[in-house]
């Protein structure tokens, strides 16, 4: 039985059948909307409004606002630009950090951060933010503004932005390289003789800051109550 050779098929006719097929799925797929889409006009009246979240489960925390007073609030959840606040009810106003100066949720305390380089609080247009409190004491003040992570790897790879300040002054952002960090503390914690010659005999990481705070607030305390306990003329 002779051997039947089959024609092949020129590649442009291939390409041309592929692109049909591909134009077919695609315009299928532009006529489906998105599995999460849901159509504005479906939304419940109060939360048309993009600074109200529907929140079913807030908790109980404080503000302290603008006048420097504190009010208590319930709170959906908070990221460095927004804090989801309310009084009653399941439908939470997203307020920024220009409308108040700290609120504390659980243990935490969050306060403002502001007055800061563009470009510095991670967008080049944020200057203001959020910022966990991780120590106070001794007129030096430490927080913590980093935005939220979406994944494990995310949390391990983004570095934390932290700022600190003493006696209520300028945030400084606490750089990452060890003598640039040195150069910082030996300013700031310049009147404890103990933490300047451990600073200049040895560079320290920013995961020590809060541990030299906590001793300097420890120095200070004790030079004011020296202090107050001296005979007075």
């Amino acid at each position: 039985m002779p051997h039947v050779t089959r024609a092949a098929v020129p590649l442009k006719y291939l390409l041309a059948a592929g692109l049909l097929v591909a134009g077919h799925f695609v315009g299928v797929a532009q006529q489906r909307p998105h599995a999460a889409f849901i159509p504005p006009t479906s939304y419940p009246e109060q939360t048309r409004n993009p600074t109200l979240r529907y929140e079913p489960g807030g908790r109980p925390g404080t503000f302290r606002g603008l006048d420097g007073q504190w009010h208590p609030v319930q709170i959906a959840g908070w990221l460095p630009d927004r804090v989801y606040l309310n009084e009653s009810g399941n439908h939470y106003r997203a307020f920024s950090p220009e409308e108040m100066t700290a609120f504390v949720l659980g243990s935490d305390t969050m306060v403002t951060v502001a007055g800061v380089a563009p470009g510095k609080l991670g967008h080049r247009h944020r200057l203001t933010a959020f910022g966990r409190q991780l120590f106070r004491g001794g007129g030096m003040q430490l927080v913590d503004v980093t935005d939220e992570t979406t994944s494990l790897l995310t949390l391990l790879v983004t570095p934390h932005k932290l700022f600190i300040r003493k006696n209520a002054g300028g945030w400084e952002l606490l750089p990452k390289d060890r003598f640039a960090l040195q150069q910082l503390l030996l300013a700031m914690l310049a009147d404890d003789p103990t933490l300047v010659a451990e600073l200049r005999a040895r560079r320290v990481g920013r995961w020590r800051v809060p541990q030299l705070l906590a001793r300097y607030a420890d120095f200070r305390t004790t030079q004011f109550l020296q202090t107050a306990a001296q005979p007075r003329p």
